[in-house]
This record gives structure tokens, sequence and C-alpha cells, in this order.
């Protein structure tokens, strides 16, 4: 495995980690009533998380664009 396949599927993992806890915050918040003082804690873990996923989707997407050139130049490669 490439260092950037090894990059890719770390960061995938990530992201669904999160993803995977970030269900559980809402999950357990949707069962609990607006004032409750745990709503607030979960409420701000969540946003915490939510914060972290959008820096992350860029860098897996970035990612599939490197892997995208990387096989581009080396199909323009194997042509020549």
């Amino acid at each position: 495995m490439s260092d950037l396949e090894g990059d890719f599927h770390a960061t995938s993992e990530d992201i669904a980690a999160d993803a995977a806890r970030l269900k559980e915050i809402e999950d357990e918040k949707s069962g609990l009533d607006p004032a409750d003082p745990r709503t607030q804690a979960l409420s701000d873990e969540s946003e915490r998380i939510a914060r972290r996923l959008v820096p992350k989707t860029v860098a897996e997407r970035e990612l599939t664009d490197q892997a995208t050139d990387e096989e581009r130049g080396s199909a323009r490669q194997d042509d020549v």
C-alpha cells in the first residue's frame, strides 16, 4: 500500500469514527429534554466534532485529487 493509499484510508476511517460518534450523540440528545444539562454538553461535543469534520473531508478530497493526478500521469507515461 502506498503512502497515499494509507493516508486516504486513515482519513476515511477517522471521518467514519467521527460520524459514528456524532450519530451516537444526536441519538442520545433526541431522547433528552432541551433543558436537560446533558443536552448542552452533548451539543458542545457535537459541534466540536462537526467542526473537525470539514478539514478532514477536504483533506480526503485532496488525497483523491492527488491520486487521480498520479494515475493520469502514469497513464500518460504508458502512452509514450
